[in-house]
């Protein structure tokens, strides 16, 4: 059995992890999705959330992006991170369980490499 957590912004995978005001937690057995439960930190300070997931029993948090910080403290506690996701929410876990999990492609706003490397 596996816990997953996913940061919720409007159905989607958050952009932000310490700015996230609610979670998914998928409850994941044999590859198939158990239950799926929304929990909410209700104001704490993004550094607890490790210790919050922590005491749900998450094995896996699945986020836009995160300070390093916060990866630390995840590290610490046991609970792997897996940071780049974009998109909704259903279909992140979709593709986690398929066994794979892209990162997204560069777009606008990215930098670009290549003869004039510029700030698009």
């Amino acid at each position: 059995m596996m816990r997953v957590a996913v940061g919720n912004f409007q159905g989607r995978v958050s952009p932000r992890l310490e700015l996230t005001k609610d979670f998914y937690v998928f409850t994941i057995l044999n590859n198939d999705i158990i239950s799926k439960e929304r929990f909410s930190p209700k104001d704490a300070p993004f550094t607890l959330l490790p210790d919050l997931l922590s005491n749900l029993e998450v094995d896996l948090v699945l986020c836009g992006s995160l300070p390093l910080q916060l990866l630390y403290l995840f590290k610490t506690r046991g609970i792997e991170v897996i940071w780049g996701a974009i998109g909704d929410i259903d279909e992140a876990i979709s593709s986690l369980l398929k066994g794979g999990f892209p990162f997204p492609p560069p777009s606008k706003g990215r930098w670009r490499w290549g003869k004039n490397k510029k700030w698009r």
